[in-house]
């Protein structure tokens, strides 16, 4: 319990008032002794005790009445987050506000979401704690901080509104743990709304050891978490993936992957009708869903032969999360899936040539080049979708342009040269080669299945990564996401901190004498190809990105191609899902693939996250009205009426 006029407290004190005016009452008058009445005494003894009791009772009620007439004028506060305003206002507030899609789950009946219900009550919270403390936004999509007039003023702020995005919490409260330490800030209160998603929060990276480290040195800094892990088990997600455009002989048509996910599976089918939107016109197929989801691979839709790009969307019925009820999609002429291949060692570059320049869609056109590493600053960076490098790591002009590759939406895999140097390259640097101690291979400890290179399929077939076999693994420096770990080794695999596009680091190569990765071909195959097509989806005149990746619509020359993303402001619409146009070329903005896990840190690995730091955990849901505190005034005045009321009964003579 806080007090927003605690300063008068200090008039605690005057609850003495009833025994001082006791103790001079008594010696107002001077006893003498008379014959006449001590006969008296005797009587009067008998009934002392009881006299005595009453008395004290009497006094009692009236220190009571003054306590509660102080503690009400105080207004007391209360609530959920006891204890947070005690001390005294901090010096800085710090606002982490998770605007993620799985932020936008709604409450079935007020409908307000889990971002909305966040933002009113971190807002009541400055509301009714009145503080006058320094105010800084964190923006989960950017990271870009926003200094605030108050904490009402987070429900005006673009920067709260509902995105498409993902989030990112190593890399989020590594910039808020640096800004603390640069600006040298005394007390801190850090403030973390969120659903806790495991894909967000990343419980194994290795960057949240730089983040405790850097908060546990500052004394005075104290975390809340509000945290919203509750579920609706009925919503679905659907998405869409390799949607190209093939002629047939009665003329043409767009040929996609449809995804549905359930959160929860179910063991009776469930009708789910989808509606298709192609360049505008809408129609409706129903399918089955019997499990937890359905996978509709190659479904085909008829399309004019005339029509050699365009535009459309899958839609799913309402519920209670419409961000990732539609997945938006653009088609034009399929580009050549073109991977250039970066190395001085012929047995890796065949290998790599064979995993890469096998067509995994035969309707689709493969090409691959070798490149020795002194050639490498003549590649045609705009016409390659795959850079897959197994040299020492550039740098200069060559890194310059890597880097640029990437931005544009490019994907690069790296696999260790023999011979690794200091260079870096995304924060990362090759290690010293290691084999394992006493053991024949190094054997795999774990990996990410619900997304990147090693997720499970699309039917949710876990890729057979277990049956790896690693003999000599190369060790990765730096900070990224670790997609697949060995045990007693270095990471197998793991992905850059990259603004756009995708870098991967493998510690192995998929040669007899490091690894089995081809006579067990399947994950190796499986990795390249779906690194290829990433690059592949931003080569050509359709092109696919996933939300706050690009910021090209905000371009001027980006135009709507539909109703919805019309309706977007300039400045949010590289973070919502939305169809644009610029010249020949198409753009489709959606989700990332990883904001329909429904996986959330478990209790256990949050304090292994946050081991050290003096945190709060506050679970709350979407749409709960409760206010984070409230006054409690009432209850003290109430204290005080009845102690009055008392006192007057025990004073009525008997």
């Amino acid at each position: 319990m806080t007090f927003l006029q605690s300063s008068l407290l200090f008039a605690l004190p005057l609850i003495l008032l009833p025994i001082l005016i006791h103790l001079i009452n008594q010696n107002r008058y001077r006893t003498v002794p008379w014959a006449a009445t001590m006969f008296l005494l005797q009587a009067r003894r008998m009934a002392k005790g009881m006299a005595r009791l009453k008395y004290l009772l009497i006094l009692l009620a009236r220190m009571l009445a003054i306590a509660g007439l102080i503690f009400a004028v105080s207004r007391p506060m209360a609530g959920g987050w006891l204890g947070i305003a005690g001390g005294g206002a901090p010096e800085l507030s710090i606002i982490v506000l998770d605007r993620s899609a799985s932020m936008e789950l709604q409450n079935p009946v007020t409908g307000t979401s889990r971002r909305e219900t966040a933002i009113q009550k971190v807002a009541g919270m400055f509301r009714d704690l009145g503080r006058n403390t320094r105010t800084v936004l964190f923006d989960s999509v950017s990271g870009k901080k926003f200094e605030l007039n108050s904490g009402q003023s987070l429900q005006e702020l673009p920067e709260t509104s509902a995105t498409a995005t993902a989030t990112d919490f190593p890399s989020l409260m590594q910039s808020v743990s640096e800004y603390i330490s640069a600006n040298e800030a005394g007390r801190t209160d850090i403030w973390i709304c969120s659903d806790l998603q495991q894909t967000s929060w990343q419980p194994g990276s290795g960057r949240w050891n730089s983040v405790r480290d850097q908060l546990a040195q500052r004394e005075g800094v104290r975390l809340y978490l509000l945290l919203y892990r509750d579920q609706s088990p009925d919503n679905m997600a659907v998405s869409v993936s390799d949607v190209h455009r093939r002629e047939t002989a009665q003329g043409a048509e767009l040929v996609m992957d449809i995804r549905v996910n359930r959160n929860t599976p179910t063991d009776q089918p469930i009708r789910v009708p989808l509606t298709m939107v192609i360049n505008g016109a809408r129609s409706t197929v129903d399918v089955e869903l019997r499990g937890q989801a359905i996978q509709l691979t190659g479904y085909s839709i008829p399309i004019d032969r005339e029509s050699l790009q365009g535009w459309g969307r899958v839609e799913l019925p309402s519920d209670s999360n419409p961000a990732d009820n539609s997945w938006q999609f653009v088609y034009a002429e399929s580009p050549v899936y073109r991977t250039v291949i970066v190395s001085d060692d012929e047995e890796t570059s065949r290998l790599l040539r064979l995993a890469a320049g096998t067509p995994s869609d035969k309707t689709l056109k493969y090409e691959s080049e070798l490149v020795s590493s002194s050639q490498a600053e003549s590649i045609e960076w705009n016409r390659v979708a795959l850079l897959l490098w197994q040299a020492p790591l550039p740098d200069g002009n060559l890194a310059k342009q890597l880097e640029s590759f990437t931005a544009r939406g490019g994907s690069v895999v790296f696999f260790p040269p023999e011979s690794p140097d200091e260079k870096q390259l995304f924060g990362i640097r090759w290690g010293q080669w290691k084999e394992p101690e006493g053991k024949d291979q190094f054997p795999i400890a774990g990996w990410r299945t619900d997304s990147g290179l090693l997720a499970n399929t699309q039917n949710g077939t876990p890729l057979p990564i277990g049956q790896l076999a690693v003999f000599r693994s190369c060790e990765i420096s730096g900070t990224g996401t670790d997609l697949a770990q060995l045990t007693d080794g270095p990471a197998l695999l793991k992905k850059a901190d990259t603004d756009r596009g995708s870098a991967w680091f493998c510690s192995t190569l998929p040669r007899t004498t490091h690894s089995n990765l081809v006579s067990n071909g399947v994950p190796f195959y499986v990795m390249i190809q779906r690194a290829l097509a990433r690059g592949a989806a931003s080569l050509g005149n359709a092109r696919q990105w996933t939300a706050a990746d690009a910021a090209l619509p905000e371009n001027d020359g980006f135009s709507a191609l539909d109703e919805k993303s019309e309706q977007l402001l300039p400045s949010t619409r590289s973070l919502n899902g939305g169809l644009w146009k610029s010249g020949d070329t198409l753009l489709a903005l959606n989700r990332p693939l990883e904001e329909d896990s429904v996986d959330v840190v478990s209790e256990e690995n949050l304090n292994q996250v946050l081991t050290g730091l003096n945190f709060t955990v506050i679970d709350d849901q979407a749409g709960n009205v409760g206010a984070l505190t409230s006054e409690v005034w009432r209850m003290f005045l109430i204290v005080m009426i009845a102690a009055l009321m008392a006192e007057a009964v025990l004073c009525v003579p008997q």
